[in-house]
Order: C-alpha cells, then sequence, then structure tokens
C-alpha cells in the first residue's frame, strides 16, 4: 500500500508550488550600504524582481527609514510583495535592537537580523558555528574560509556569493539549528544568530532550478 502524504506537509507543498507561479516583488532595505545589497542583488531570478537598497542607518532608525521609502513607493503605485528590513545588533543596545525588531513586525516587514553581525551568515555557509563570536573576528575567519581577503568594498560581496552559494542549503539549516537553542523571546540577548536564511529561503523559490 502506497504511503499517505502527510496532509499538513502536502497543504504546505501546494502553497510552495503556487507561490513559484506568481511573480514575486522583493523591497530589502538593509543598514549596511554595499554587502549586504550586493548579496541580494546577486540572487538569480526567475519569476522575482528585488529592490535591495543599502541606506547606512541602524535599528531603529534604519526601521524608520524603510517605512518611508515603502510609503513613497506606494503613493509611485509600487507595491511589493515581501517587504524586509536587514540589520545588525553591532553594538547596538539591546533595547533598540529588539524594538527595531518589534517595530517593523508592527508594521508588515519581515526582519532579517543578525547578533552580531551579517558576515555570521557567511560563516554559516561552511560550519555551524554558535556561541558569542565577536564580529572583529569574522573577516579573519571568512579569509581563512573563503581563500581570499574578505573586504567590504564595492564587488566583494559578489565574490563572496560566487563561494557561497553552492552551500546555501546547508547555511540555511546551520542557520535553523543555531534557532533552536534560542526561544526568541530576547534576539539581543541570542548569540550568535541570525534569521538572514528566512529571507534567502523566500529568494530560493524564485531562482534558476
Amino acid at each position: 500500500m502506497a504511503r499517505r502524504q502527510n496532509p499538513k506537509i502536502e497543504r504546505t507543498l501546494k502553497r510552495t508550488s503556487s507561490l513559484r507561479l506568481v511573480k514575486q516583488t522583493f523591497l530589502i532595505v538593509c543598514e549596511g550600504e554595499v554587502t549586504e545589497p550586493e548579496y541580494f542583488n546577486s540572487f538569480r531570478l526567475t519569476s522575482a524582481n528585488v529592490k535591495a537598497i543599502g541606506k547606512g542607518m541602524n535599528t531603529i532608525s534604519l526601521v524608520k527609514e524603510a517605512i518611508a521609502i515603502r510609503d513613497i513607493e506606494k503613493r509611485r503605485n509600487r507595491n511589493y510583495d515581501q517587504c524586509w528590513v536587514v540589520f545588525d545588533k553591532d553594538d547596538f543596545s539591546d533595547s533598540d535592537f529588539n524594538a527595531a525588531i518589534q517595530m517593523a513586525q508592527t508594521n508588515g516587514f519581515h526582519v532579517a537580523y543578525s547578533n552580531q553581525a551579517f558576515e555570521y551568515w557567511f560563516l554559516l555557509h561552511f560550519n555551524l558555528y554558535q556561541g558569542a563570536i565577536h564580529r572583529n573576528r569574522y573577516a579573519e575567519m571568512l579569509t581563512h574560509l573563503l581563500g581570499f581577503k574578505y573586504g567590504k568594498a564595492k564587488g566583494d560581496s559578489v565574490k563572496v556569493f560566487n563561494v557561497i552559494y553552492p552551500r546555501t542549503r546547508m547555511a540555511i539549516d546551520n542557520a535553523k539549528n543555531v534557532l533552536k537553542a534560542f526561544d526568541g523571546s530576547n534576539p539581543a540577548k541570542e548569540e550568535s544568530s541570525t534569521t538572514v536564511h528566512q529571507l534567502v529561503e523566500r529568494l530560493l523559490l524564485f531562482t534558476e532550478n
């Protein structure tokens, strides 16, 4: 007798299949002016459009700017199916970091945060790194893992993307496993962790197979 598909899984697959058929638009407002926008713009999307913007702002200021950008776009009749903000914990206060997440979600944004910084997401493409790692170590660690000097200049993230993209599924699994150690009630205290994988998973639905 053939095994019956789990109804919950079946519904999920149907939703995923339907999502693939509908062209999606993403607004991604990033803290970093170069690294993050370059990374997200490097995805080769077949049925989605991405507008990734680097603002050089952080936490609450970034979220307020993202809301303003979305509202301006709406007035120009440019509506986005998914709106995201991407920012880091860095040395900002716990209260500001958590408040920024809450503010974004309350205003209809998804949040791809990293504690401490975005490069932690890059590291997860190579190993399951758990526990506190100061962001000052990220560049040296990535230089060793990538085989070339890691930098933040224009074009550097494209080079990184080309190396790590084949490892994306592993990075997603690692990020999910890291989050299992936390309850999600206080992201500012959950070091090291990231939710960038949640945005990446959405983008992968619209990439070339």
